[in-house]
């Protein structure tokens, strides 16, 4: 799909080991543009989750990321949504698969990369279509892409970075993906948080989740689980920029005392 000197060229924005890695990363990026330099489509969906995390806020990645998460801002029908999709990112092909549920709609497209070895990637895009509400506010940001590949810039519909980490703590008491950790420690050391922000915007988007919100006795058991837990601990090691120096012990004494212990 993309040729190799592209790619080659694509690496010094996403330095992963693998060629795969590289080309899906690019992938994502376009998609990203696709989806919202189209007028339906960036009134319809906002960006969150990691892959915004990284790639609005936190440049250059520290981690590989590989899916794009959205939210339907309003209640709306979700079928004209998917079929703009599918149209702007026909550069994919119309081969995909589309899973609908009451609270998410995923759309996953496969695609074979471009060097040897060939391998079957994926790009996933998940929309959740419950939460439709925001804390603080959706924001238009700048988004722009520079490759002799695929070369473009939109303005992307997003969230604040207190309301992405927000969405991030919530994460990190809901499932076991030590990514989590990850990257409220990373955005705590790279970035100026204002922790009131976020724990306005975690309590928020806990409360909608769940009928009793944890305490924070309850958050710290959780996290006293998973610190023993060899699933959450291995997993951003396997995604983690090469060079970057990390401990899922350090990261959590860094949360715990200045986000958790607030709470």
């Amino acid at each position: 799909m993309i040729p190799q000197r592209y790619l080659e060229e694509w690496k010094t924005q996403a330095p992963w080991p693998a060629n795969a890695q590289v080309e899906q990363d690019l992938i994502i990026t376009r998609a990203l543009v696709e989806i919202f330099s189209d007028d339906l489509l960036k009134n319809a969906l906002a960006f969150r989750g990691g892959t915004a995390l990284h790639k609005l806020y936190l440049q250059p990645q520290a981690r590989y990321s590989e899916d794009i998460d959205l939210v339907q801002i309003n209640s709306e029908p979700i079928n004209p949504i998917l079929k703009q999709i599918r149209e702007r990112l026909s550069f994919l092909g119309t081969k995909r698969t589309v899973k609908q549920h009451i609270h998410n709609n995923t759309i996953i497209y496969r695609f074979d990369t471009s060097t040897q070895p060939i391998i079957n990637m994926r790009l996933k895009i998940e929309i959740n279509t419950r939460e439709h509400f925001h804390v603080l506010g959706l924001k238009q940001i700048p988004y722009i892409v520079e490759n002799g590949w695929f070369s473009a810039e939109c303005m992307l519909t997003g969230y604040e970075l207190e309301e992405l980490l927000g969405t991030k703590l919530r994460a990190l008491y809901q499932r076991r993906k030590g990514r989590d950790l990850f990257d409220l420690y990373w955005a705590l050391r790279n970035q100026q948080v204002d922790i009131e922000k976020l724990i306005h915007c975690y309590k928020t988007y806990m409360q909608s989740s769940v009928d009793k919100p944890p305490t924070q006795k309850q958050f710290l058991i959780n996290m006293a689980e998973k610190m023993t837990d060899h699933e959450f601990l291995d997993d951003i090691h396997i995604i983690l920029k090469p060079g970057i120096e990390y401990t899922n012990e350090d990261a959590w004494e860094v949360v715990r005392r200045e986000i958790i212990e607030k709470i």
